[in-house]
């Protein structure tokens, strides 16, 4: 009897602990995010392009969470914005980045998003004169926690300083961008440019694709819509249509070849190498810590804005974008494990289509910002005589002079008179004050409500001038930075450990991606604006 309970016992433990292994390996925590950032990606890019899609993002959608009725709830749909709203999990009321640049009124100049007197760039090629990192932002990152509590190493990559940094966070063991004709990072991040990264860029410098051409990568006539975009605005050298060559003047690697060389699928491609490269000298994902990949892929925003969101440059930035994820997706299944990583994707901001080619089936056009500031000086020397009354129109943000916006709100007619005078101007739809805003942030209508999540005290403008849909103040072929839905929807998809795969009609936010990954690895964020996509997840 004795060692029949023994045999049973003995079975018993064995049981107990194949069953609590099997716990542990469906419970454990991905080693590894990967958070993704597709600059310009509109939502429905997905439904409209992804039959010419076979790789990653394919791979993305068929096998990930889809939320598909993602939108920003803020208006300043802006680069900076977005990228820091995905970091952090928090809305520009919150985290204090308003736009990709704001006045400053303590210095009375421009200040961009990622300007920082304590970042001091190094460079990995020709002396740069700059200083940037992550002063402005002011809450912590999905990064700066996974480092904080869990150990992680960090790494963040892009093309633009604002969206490196940005997914950088505060603190990281690698971060990337460039600036003018140069790789950098930040003093922020760094005693010294990192061995392994210097050696990538020495290997495999840009300049070695001078002469490439940016040709179709995909049969003619499988693009959607028309091949050339007459209201397009190219960089110089380049046609209105595919292809274009990836020179500079005279031929030289300048900075007009960089810029084009950004705009092209290349530089995306270029990125996810590197992406790979980091993962393995860094050991990413193959340790007890969780670690954190941040990839900000810029090309299709610059595509987009030179041909518009119904070119063949955007679907072939997308196209080569799938193979390249492919390609990077398997590495990471060769070099973390298949399960053993979680991917998050999603887009800063939307795009406008192009003002003149919309003109002509509906309402929209392009208003010059100067004829904004024009308009409400000319109403000011009617109400307080000569001088000099705005200090910066900036996106929606109108900033006064020192003293002129107290004036005005003391003299409710002049007042009412410049604001009279600024929706006054053919596609203005209206102006609204920015000490108020705050107040309309749950009770206004659906652009107030917006316009109160994007604004921050000392930041924001004195006056936020709203324009029709499908106006626009820029300078590009096609922009952004509203609160109508083609500026504020995008694609929100998850992959991989701890998410149950599916199609979701949910209303969400991008805010909600870095609460989503910090319940998935297991780490508490203190505050966000976002909530857990429970439905998405495992074991919610």
């Amino acid at each position: 009897m004795l060692r029949i309970m023994r045999r049973v016992s003995t079975t018993a433990y064995l049981a107990l602990l194949l069953t609590a292994s099997s716990l542990s390996a469906q419970t454990e925590s991905p080693k590894l995010v990967v958070l993704i950032v597709v600059d310009q990606m509109r939502a429905d890019y997905i439904k409209r392009f992804q039959h010419q899609w076979n790789a990653g993002l394919k791979r993305l959608v068929d096998d990930g969470a889809w939320f598909q009725q993602a939108a920003y709830p803020y208006f300043q749909t802006n680069t900076c914005v977005g990228h820091s709203t995905i970091a952090t999990g928090s809305l520009p009321e919150s985290h204090g980045i308003v736009g990709n640049n704001w006045y400053d009124r303590a210095e009375s100049r421009l200040r961009a998003c990622a300007d920082d007197p304590e970042g001091r760039l190094l460079t990995y090629d020709n002396p740069v004169d700059a200083t940037q990192g992550p002063g402005s932002l002011l809450v912590p990152t999905l990064g700066d926690e996974l480092r904080a509590q869990a150990g992680a190493r960090v790494v963040s990559m892009s093309m633009k300083p604002r969206v490196g940094v940005m997914l950088a966070g505060h603190r990281a063991d690698m971060a990337l961008w460039r600036q003018e004709t140069a790789w950098v990072t930040s003093a922020a991040y760094a005693a010294a440019p990192v061995p392994f990264v210097a050696r990538f860029l020495d290997a495999n410098p840009v300049a070695d694709d001078l002469g490439e051409i940016w040709s179709r990568a995909m049969p003619e006539d499988t693009y959607l819509f028309d091949g050339s975009v007459d209201v397009s605005r190219p960089f110089d050298g380049w046609a209105t249509g595919l292809p274009h060559p990836l020179v500079g003047r005279d031929e030289s690697a300048d900075q007009l070849f960089y810029d084009k060389w950004a705009a092209s699928p290349l530089s995306n491609d270029y990125l996810g190498r590197l992406a790979i490269v980091a993962v393995n000298e860094l050991d990413l994902g193959q340790r007890e810590a969780t670690d954190y990949l941040a990839l900000g892929l810029s090309a299709l925003d610059w595509a987009g804005h030179r041909f518009g969101p119904k070119s063949h440059e955007v679907q072939d930035v997308l196209f080569r974008l799938d193979l390249m994820l492919g390609r990077l997706l398997d590495d990471l299944d060769a070099a973390v494990g298949p399960d053993r990583y979680v991917v998050a994707l999603s887009a800063d901001h939307g795009v406008t289509p192009i003002p003149e080619r919309r003109a002509r089936l509906a309402d929209a056009g392009r208003i010059p910002a100067q004829r904004i500031v024009d308009a409400a000086e000319a109403a000011m020397r009617e109400e307080f005589g000569p001088g000099e009354y705005v200090a910066q129109f900036e996106e929606q943000d109108f900033y006064f002079a020192p003293g002129v916006y107290a004036r005005l709100l003391a003299d409710p007619s002049a007042l009412a008179a410049v604001s009279g005078a600024i929706e006054a101007i053919v596609g203005v739809a209206k102006v609204y004050r920015g000490d108020t805003i705050r107040e309309r942030r749950d009770t206004g209508d659906s652009i107030e409500r917006a316009l109160a999540r994007g604004y921050y005290p000392g930041r924001s403008g004195d006056l936020l001038v709203v324009l029709r849909p499908y106006w626009t103040t820029s300078t590009n072929a096609a922009g952004h930075g509203t609160s109508y839905g083609y500026d504020t929807r995008v694609p929100i998809l998850f992959m991989g450990a701890g998410v149950t795969p599916g199609h979701y009609l949910a209303e969400v936010t991008p805010a909600d991606i870095a609460p989503t990954l910090a319940e998935i690895v297991g780490i508490t964020l203190a505050r966000t604006d976002g909530r857990v996509l429970t439905e998405a997840l495992d074991n919610p």
